[in-house]
Formats: C-alpha cells, sequence, structure tokens
C-alpha cells in the first residue's frame, strides 16, 4: 500500500508540474470562449486533451432529438443539451474529439487491453468500443489511479491494472499528436 500511495503522490506532482500540454479551448456556438464550468473541467483534465478549439453546443446533437450528447465523427463539438451538461458527459464526449485525432495505433492497442476484436463502432451495439474508449478516456482525466474494479456506462468495469494501462496509452496517443 505505501509503494501506491508514493506512486499515485508522485503521478500528482508530475501532472501538476506538466499541466496539460494540448490546452484544449472550447468555444460556445455564439462565440464565447473556456465558458465556465465547462473549461476548467476540460483544464484540470488528467490526461492530455485534443489540441485547439472544440465548439461546445448546449443545444443537444443535431438532428438526434433522443440522444442527449454526441460529438459527430470528425467535427471537433461536444453537443449535449442543457440537462447532461455535467463533468462526466462533457469529458466523455471530449474523449471522442481526442479519438477522432489520436493515431490508430492508439485504437488496435485499446481494443487489446478490452480484449475486443471487430469494429471500432459498429452499427448495433451495446458495448462499443469507441464508446467504452470514451468512457475511459473520462475516468482517466479525473481519477490517476482506482482501489477497484469501477463500473461506468456501455459495460467498461476496467480494474485498478486495467485502468492504469488504459490511462497511460491515452497519455501515450496524446505525446504522439503533438
Amino acid at each position: 500500500m505505501p509503494h501506491r500511495a508514493l506512486w499515485a503522490s508522485l503521478l500528482l506532482l508530475g501532472v501538476a508540474l506538466c499541466g496539460n500540454a494540448q490546452a484544449t479551448t472550447l468555444v460556445m456556438t455564439d462565440g464565447t470562449e473556456r465558458p465556465q464550468p465547462f473549461q476548467g473541467w476540460v483544464d484540470a483534465a488528467l490526461v492530455p486533451t485534443p489540441p485547439g478549439d472544440v465548439t461546445l453546443s448546449l443545444d443537444g446533437c443535431p438532428g438526434e432529438p433522443d440522444i442527449a450528447s454526441c460529438a459527430p465523427v470528425g467535427e471537433g463539438v461536444v453537443a449535449l443539451s442543457r440537462d447532461w451538461a455535467d463533468r462526466h458527459v462533457v469529458l466523455h464526449e471530449l474523449g471522442h474529439v481526442f479519438d477522432d485525432l489520436m493515431p490508430a495505433w492508439a485504437r488496435t492497442q485499446f481494443m487489446r487491453l478490452i480484449h475486443r476484436r471487430g469494429a471500432w463502432a459498429p452499427p448495433r451495439s451495446s458495448t462499443p468500443p469507441n464508446e467504452q474508449f470514451a468512457e475511459a478516456y473520462a475516468l482517466c482525466a479525473v481519477r490517476p489511479f482506482l482501489r477497484a474494479r469501477h463500473y461506468a456506462a456501455y459495460g467498461y468495469a476496467p480494474t485498478p491494472a486495467r485502468h492504469d494501462r488504459v490511462c497511460a496509452l491515452i497519455r501515450r496517443a496524446g505525446a504522439a499528436m503533438l
């Protein structure tokens, strides 16, 4: 236990000293930059964030009235309804924007870590790997380590060891995007 506490302290110190190198800037659809509390959640992320501007819309998903939040592929947009505008959902959707920009090898390695094969975003699945990645991203963004298995949406349930490996993968993918 003391070894894990020392490791966690060093990790947190390293994150605090290094900061978030990629510095995502959220921009509302009306042009407002760095809206709070959303930008504060992104700035406090313990993993790299997508480089540059990301549009934040609180008008729900375009063309998808039944979906409370989304990040349309390749658009650099986090869209969610005001009712779903919490830290976890913002970071989950930011994970999709990060996914759009990360190298293909990172998806392959994530699939290996979660013991999955097949499509990254299958059309009919309750546990699609791309959604599990977004859950992993959001979890790594706020929790540098786990003490027990964590149960999240889309069937994502990492053990502490898997969480450590996934968070390290996200950091490597972020470094590759520089």
